[in-house]
């Protein structure tokens, strides 16, 4: 493999070096050191054309070094020549231009740079105070023969005092504004430049090619110059970082100070060494430092407060992040445990009352189904500050975790004070608030407890007034309960409730009691409706009015409705074995729950009851009521996948929900079941509208039962005004499985 160009340059410039430093005093030596500049030349020309975002730097850069090469060609034609060198002359012009394209070049490499005062002030003291040392050595013997000669010996300390502080300021760039070793190489470039110049001045001019040691920084300088251009043509430009100002690092703090002992040690030495220094120069250069290094000194120490306060922000904002829930910015539940057990711990101390309220939202889930979550949001944050806006000035408020807050109060008011502040609570949060998705509608429902000299840890007392809460949801929504002896006696009822149920699933305490349906017109059996019952061992049957509300509440109304499911549709598929020709075209129907309807297992189970049983799907009927339409955003499409899968669906207790005649096209349901308030009533008002109800369900192509026929009578209306089917006391009451061959056939 070839060399690339940075180890080609290296190559050449190795043993053009070492030629130089090896070659004898005369021509040959000066064609080396020409050779060497023009390799250097070279490689920023090479880096002008590859760094194209400073082409402009290196051109710079290439020039300054070809008017140094041509003032080395100046003096090395003089001295070949032996004519007397003129003072200024063209090399004087080629060293001077050498230098402040040099300087310029290093300064057009920062363009872009972010503002730095801090550098600006670094670069200022390191200046002036290096500035004096060249000022002296340089601009020490004025050649005032002529004009020109006046202004070439002025020029001479004036472009080093430049270049220096071109390379200090290069010293202070940030990352990101050049590379490193870009920086580094012209560092060093600049360094070179500088101790050759003074070494220049200070042997009065005579330092010639010749001189092999005194010309070493100028080595340095080509050398230098050779590296930046190679680094700039192979490393890739940085990414510009944010201007930061820099902080006060020892380095720099040693800098300042020894800035300021340049001027004394400067007039140490002229007194020691008697070298008769003009103190006019020593005179500006301490004025100057006393300027600029308290200005730096203040700088710093405004950054240093700036970067406290920054540092104190910041941790202020983790810890708020931390204590505070991040969409609505109330705190959270761990911030909120803490303050309560600080309350807890007060109590214990004063005797005092401690005071909880929990407020669950109500419909809120419908919000996320309906409008989406980010409407969900929405609705979250205006809700905490309508919140918090009803609330006294030491109460605390925060997010529990989804739909539920909590409240601190203290000082704790009288219960009836207490019951105003929830009631205050609910009306703020049931106001419709607008969201970019619609309108939203939620309520409130709250818990209150109170736990009196620390009689209670913060989690139990938080689990009353959850408890409260979910009373106050059981019993209507929208409405304050405070937890009390009451609430807790019935709380340990229906745990053990739960339990009893629980244990009654798995050693078949329950048992299935059906009840016909039959056709009006004909008296034929048409249906059976499955009603669970409960024969517990100690306190004998238990109606289901008593137990499933408490299943309902918890997953068990799941179990439950999986246990029928299996049951009936086994059932059916044993009568209709046993008699092919009374059963063979005999239904079943099955009551589900809300929350059974809403769990995603459903169809799975309905399916698996269907092929364990061996029944066919379209004698399977599945009941719902029209609060599970309403409260469940999952019911529609659970029952589109149940009607796909053959079921019956059948909405029950028409008429006692909100759901309209002109909303039943749209309903996913097969059969409608008039409910039996409506039979039992003799006003020809609410006739009419059973007529209209059973018109308006044939007119969707929905059968019609009705429910709760106690009388002939009621049967004969019904048979009238078109009902198909028929279902009460009348017609046969819900009996075990063994008994119920007595009903079967005709009325």
């Amino acid at each position: 493999m070839g060399m690339g160009p940075g180890r080609r340059y290296t190559v050449v410039f190795a043993v053009l070096a070492a030629g130089y430093w090896l070659a004898p005093e005369g021509l040959a030596r000066n064609v080396l050191q020409l050779l060497l500049e023009g390799t250097a030349i070279s490689a920023l020309a090479l880096a002008a054309a590859r760094d194209r975002p400073h082409r402009r730097a290196w051109t710079v850069l290439a020039a300054g070094l070809t008017c140094t090469l041509l003032g080395d060609v100046g003096q090395a034609w003089y001295q070949l020549t032996g004519d007397t060198v003129p003072y200024p002359s063209l090399e004087d012009a080629g060293y001077l231009s050498g230098c402040a394209l040099l300087a310029a070049g290093i300064g057009l490499l920062q363009r872009g740079r972010p503002r730095d005062l801090a550098g600006v002030l670094d670069t200022a003291v390191v200046t002036v105070s290096g500035g004096l040392l060249l000022w002296l050595t340089l601009g020490r013997d004025l050649n005032t023969t002529s004009t020109a000669a006046t202004l070439t010996s002025l020029a001479y300390p004036v472009v080093n005092i430049l270049l220096l502080a071109c390379a200090v300021w290069l010293l202070t760039s940030p990352p990101g504004v050049i590379a490193t070793v870009t920086a580094q190489w012209l560092v060093l470039a600049a360094a070179g430049q500088l101790v050759g110049d003074t070494l220049y001045g200070l042997s009065g001019g005579n330092l010639t090619v010749q001189n092999r040691a005194g010309l070493m920084p100028y080595l340095v300088l080509y050398v230098a110059l050779t590296g930046a251009g190679l680094s700039a043509v192979r490393a890739p430009r940085p990414a510009p970082e944010p201007a930061t100002a820099p902080a006060l690092s020892p380095l720099r703090l040693m800098s300042m100070y020894g800035a300021l002992l340049n001027v004394p040690i400067v007039l140490f030495a002229d007194e020691m060494l008697g070298l008769d220094l003009t103190r006019m120069p020593v005179v500006i250069a301490s004025a100057l430092l006393s300027v600029l290094v308290p200005a730096r000194m203040w700088m710093s120490m405004r950054q240093l407060e700036t970067s406290t306060r920054q540092r104190d922000a910041y941790r202020d904002d983790l810890a708020h992040q931390a204590a505070h829930d991040s969409l609505t910015d109330l705190p959270n539940r761990a911030y909120l445990m803490e303050q309560l057990a600080a309350l807890m711990h007060r109590s214990r101390r004063s005797g005092s009352e401690v005071a909880l309220l929990f407020v669950d939202l109500d419909f809120f889930k419908r919000v996320n189904d309906q409008l989406g979550h980010a409407a969900g949001d929405e609705v979250l944050r205006v809700t905490a500050e309508r919140m918090k806006s009803v609330l006294r000035a030491g109460d605390v408020i925060g997010r529990q975790g989804g739909d539920e807050f909590v409240v601190l109060i203290d000082p704790v008011p009288s219960p009836a004070e207490l019951m105003d502040i929830a009631e205050r609570l609910v009306t703020a949060v049931s106001v419709p608030i607008m969201t970019g998705a619609g309108k939203a509608s939620v309520g409130a429902s709250v818990g209150i407890a109170l736990a009196r000299d620390g009689e209670t840890d913060p989690e139990k007392l938080l689990q009353d007034a959850d408890l409260a809460a979910y009373r106050a949801k059981s019993n209507g929504r929208g409405r304050a309960e405070i937890f009390d002896a009451a609430l807790r006696t019935e709380l340990e009822a229906r745990a053990k409730l739960e339990a009893d149920i629980r244990a009654g699933l798995a050693t078949d305490e329950f048992e299935l009691h059906y009840q016909p349906v039959m056709s009006v017109a004909t008296g034929e059996l048409r249906s059976y409706e499955a009603l669970i019952r409960w024969r517990h061992p100690e306190h004998g049957m238990i109606p289901p009015n008593d137990f499933i509300p408490a299943a309902e509440e918890s997953l068990l109304i799941c179990e439950i409705g999986r246990w029928v499911l299996d049951h009936a549709t086994r059932q059916l598929a044993e009568w209709t074995r046993q008699d092919p020709h009374g059963h063979g075209h005999v239904t079943m129907a099955v009551n589900i729950s809300a929350r059974h309807l809403a769990s995603t297992s459903l169809v799975d189970e309905v399916r698996h009851a269907l092929e364990h049983s061996g029944l066919d799907a379209a004698r399977l009927v599945l009941e719902i009521t029209e609060t599970v339409l309403l409260d469940e955003p999952t019911a529609d499409a659970h029952l589109r996948d149940l009607r796909n899968l053959g079921v019956t669906v059948s909405l029950d207790d028409f008429g006692t929900g909100y759901t309209s005649i002109g909303q039943l096209q749209k309903l996913q349901v097969d059969t409608l079941k008039i409910d039996q308030s409506f039979l039992r009533s003799d006003d020809p008002a609410t006739q009419a509208l059973v007529q209209l109800m059973i018109t308006a369900a044939h007119a969707f192509n929905l059968d019609v039962v009705a429910e709760g026929v106690e009388t002939q009578e009621q049967l004969d209306r019904l048979a009238t005004i078109g009902c198909e089917l028929a279902q009460g006391y009348y017609l046969g009451r819900p009996q075990p499985a063994a008994d119920t061959g007595v009903v079967a056939g005709t009325v």
